[in-house]
């Protein structure tokens, strides 16, 4: 049972990844929230501690998905689950990033507004991947999406995925 964790956290961990850079040149709230990030920051995401992570170099104003094979020792912000169970339950959209955040279910290495603002990006690359009526229960108000879920599927799947991704 273990093993279908993990393989179901790397497989929505790369979708996330390669949404997040999708989104990141569409939606006008993450491109407010990433103007706040400096030039060459380095964000991660974790299962957690010590597990592999996605990592994010923000360079010339754009995301690059890294995949889990950047060194961690330059990441600036680090951000990971206290444990596998409340990661399971995140990324299998049955808990919402911010809830998780608020009731300290997730740590952080860095500083915290920069966390905020990756919390905040986190929420939006959710409420694009699920189900309307899914995202509005998560998220308690209504997110104007501006591509379409399937759209952000399609165009995630052809992100450049780096060596080992699935």
């Amino acid at each position: 049972m273990k093993y279908l964790h993990h393989l179901t956290d790397k497989i929505i961990l790369s979708l996330i990844g390669r949404s997040f850079v999708v989104l990141s040149s569409i939606d006008v709230r993450m491109q407010r929230e990433l103007s706040y990030l400096p030039e060459k920051f380095i964000l991660a995401l974790a299962v957690d501690h010590h597990a592999p992570a996605l990592v994010f170099k923000k360079d010339k104003q754009k995301i690059k998905y890294c995949g889990s094979h950047e060194d961690l020792s330059k990441v600036d912000l680090k951000i990971f689950f206290k444990n596998e169970e409340f990661a399971y339950q995140v990324l299998a959209a049955k808990e919402g990033i911010r809830l998780a955040f608020s009731e300290g279910k997730i740590l952080l290495e860095g500083d915290l507004d920069f966390a905020v603002s990756f919390i905040y990006i986190l929420e939006i690359i959710e409420a694009y991947l699920m189900a309307k009526s899914s995202a509005d229960d998560s998220l308690e108000y209504d997110l104007d999406k501006q591509i379409s879920r399937f759209s952000l599927f399609f165009k995630a799947l052809l992100t450049k995925k780096e060596k080992g991704e699935i």
